[in-house]
């Protein structure tokens, strides 16, 4: 888990390197993707909640 957390870090700290003319589409998407998925875990977590309307 520590590995993987150093790995994003690196990933994100390298973004700013890069050209800014050209996106990195395989970067973007695999940001976008993590990003919704863990809201999908935190959604399935949070409606076993009662508070959760």
């Amino acid at each position: 888990m520590r590995k993987m957390g150093l790995k994003a870090l690196t990933a994100i700290l390298t973004i700013g390197r890069r050209s800014k003319k050209h996106v990195d589409w395989t970067l973007a998407i695999a940001i976008f993707s993590t990003i919704v998925t863990v809201a999908l875990i935190a959604l399935y977590f949070l409606q076993d909640s009662t508070d959760f309307p």
